[in-house]
């Protein structure tokens, strides 16, 4: 039953690690056989956890390496604090495993059971805990959980990680070297030598370092790693948020000297950058076809910031394999949900582009993505001629009219992703923001203004719910003599879940549809905000080139309708495209 923690075991081995330290329990036999049984581990047995913690403290000073320690449930884990707390004022690497008793034992009074977690708090650089994995996932689930602490364990600050790990009867594992083998996949942790980049004049031709490291699986990979991108025909950027707006020209110039396609998330701004045949902003509409995914299959992808919101490019990477998918990343930190990721490597994007870039004289597999951004802009780029106000249009006349030192925050949910699709590359140097990291609606007015406070003509485009969510935000701007334009798409509710599975259930809108009927008039009124509703789309100009001369807070309220944008998201969301001629 336990045999997935097979995997977790395994996948520190491949990772480098070679040192367990265990003390006898019930609960934690399944992991104290399988490391055992594993016979890749020095493994040591010390009764007294607060012993072995110390001990393993020392290992791994010694060694310069993670050191394992498991535990069972209850007191034993924390017998471990003290250890811990001088692991991370020291920055030593140790990886904690606790087992725990199963949720259906705790609080019922099951011996030998306390709250496990984050029993650390802030003493660890990492806290997961390893749920009973979903079949599909029952041996690569741990791998990962087990790739994510090990990252955090040796980040630029070294020191403690905790994984807890509750565990069902029957405790004693099947002890088949099969369930050691199972959802092995490539997987490397590199860390350049910063001090080999500065010397560099040109970066489209500089000599390969020959000192970068390669510290997962045991292997030195010097030669390799140096020539990282040498091997690679078709390389494939991903440009995410949480991109400073400085990376974004390094970001093009790279792909430029490699020939390879950017998809671009909005938030990413590297769609503002000067106009550029690599930069692809329509990406989410061609890969609705997926005969598609197979032809555009690169042999490599680089990742910088965040996974790009699109669903489609997500779903078209997990169905890829034998692909090599590098994570940049100054921290060791995971950014992939995909689950995709073969290298990560621990670099500033000034820096990766400085040690890799190359210069490619083949444009074969860019042609294909430019072929199709041209077909994408064609269709997309016809929103703007709708009779009937659409958030699709909307976006498309903000993108003209905005002004260039103009900055915009997106609101989450169908703002983000409508942008996606109608905001294009090259048209427009505005600076694009939101709040990417846990995708929230509440805050968009405020973080808005906040924006504002730079004196830059500011915008904040959002639907009806997210900006009834923070609607007193408004009351600072008038206190602090604040600019801002607001663009609102209100359709009366939360219009994402037309797009949902949730649709067309029962109860659908009392629970989802949530109609609120506000006069946002009133709340215009309330706060001493300018006020202008649009009752056709081609007001819609008019009205922003007049804003952008008047200061203080105007809404311009756009009612949207949302069964007809759900049809018309249908019509741009899908571009046919004609496989014959584009290969």
């Amino acid at each position: 039953m336990n045999e997935y923690i097979a995997a977790l075991v395994d996948e520190f081995y491949q990772l480098g690690v070679r040192h367990a330290v265990f003390s006898p329990g019930s609960r934690s036999t399944t992991m104290a056989m399988l490391f055992k049984e594993h016979e890749g581990f020095e493994t040591y047995m010390n009764i007294d956890e607060r012993s072995a913690s110390f001990m393993a403290l020392g290992i791994a000073k010694a060694h310069k390496e993670p050191t394992v320690l498991v535990c069972t449930s209850g007191s034993a884990v924390a017998h471990y604090l003290p250890a811990i707390l001088e692991a991370q004022y020291s920055g030593v690497p140790l990886i904690v495993l606790s087992a725990d008793r199963p949720h259906t034992l705790l609080h019922v009074g099951a011996p030998q059971t306390v709250d496990q977690q984050k029993v650390f708090g802030a003493a660890v650089n990492y806290y997961e805990e390893l749920a009973v994995p979903q079949e599909d996932h029952y041996y690569t689930y741990p791998r990962q959980v087990a790739r994510k602490a090990y990252m955090k364990a040796v980040d630029i600050k070294k020191g403690p990680v905790h994984i807890n790990v509750p565990l069902f009867e029957p405790l004693v594992p099947e002890l088949d070297s099969k369930h050691f083998e199972v959802g092995r996949s490539p997987f490397n942790v590199v860390k350049p030598n910063y001090s080999s980049v500065f010397g560099c004049d040109n970066r489209n031709n500089l000599p390969h370092i020959n000192n970068a490291t390669d510290i997962a699986h045991g292997n030195d990979g010097t030669k390799e790693i140096n020539d990282l991108l040498e091997r690679y025909e078709r390389i494939l950027i991903l440009a995410g948020p949480q991109i400073d707006i400085d990376e974004a020209e390094t970001i093009r110039s790279f792909g430029e000297a490699l020939q390879a396609p950017i998809l671009a998330d909005p938030l990413s701004n590297v769609r503002g950058c000067s106009t550029s045949k690599v930069v692809i902003s329509t990406y989410d509409a061609l890969l609705a076809g997926q005969a598609l995914w197979h032809e555009l299959k690169p042999d490599c992808v680089i990742q910088f910031g965040q996974i790009v919101v699109s669903k489609r490019v997500q779903q078209m990477i997990a169905s890829w394999t034998d692909v090599e998918y590098i994570e940049v990343n100054p921290t060791m930190d995971s950014m992939n949900p995909t689950g995709k990721t073969t290298m990560h490597v621990q670099a500033s994007i000034d820096v990766f582009t400085h040690l890799y870039g190359k210069n490619n004289n083949s444009d074969t597999y860019l042609n294909i993505w430019r072929r199709l951004e041209q077909a994408g802009k064609k269709q997309l780029s016809l929103a703007i001629d709708e009779p009937h106000c659409f958030e699709g249009r909307t976006i498309r006349e903000l993108q003209k009219q905005i002004p260039e030192d103009g900055q915009i925050f997106v609101a989450n949910s169908m703002t983000i992703r409508d942008f996606d699709y109608f905001w294009f590359s090259g048209e427009s140097k505005a600076v694009l923001y939101g709040n990417r990291g846990v995708n929230g609606i509440d805050g968009t007015i405020s973080t808005a203004l906040g924006l504002a406070v730079n004196g830059r003509p500011t915008y904040l485009v959002t639907g009806d719910l997210s900006l009834f969510h923070d609607l007193n935000g408004l009351a600072v701007a008038k206190t602090h003599n604040l600019n801002l334009t607001i663009i609102l798409h209100n359709n009366d509710g939360g219009g994402i879940f037309e797009y949902l599975p949730q649709k067309g259930t029962k109860h659908f809108d009392y629970l989802f549809s949530t109609s609120q009927g506000l006069d946002y008039s009133g709340a215009a009124k309330l706060y001493g905000c300018d006020y202008t509703k649009i009752s056709s789309p081609d007001e819609l100009s008019s009205v922003l080139a007049n804003v952008s001369q008047e200061t203080g807070v105007h809404i311009i309220e756009i009612p949207t309708n949302r069964e007809y944008s759900r049809e018309l998201h249908k019509k741009y969301t899908k571009v046919s495209v004609d496989m014959e001629a584009l290969l």
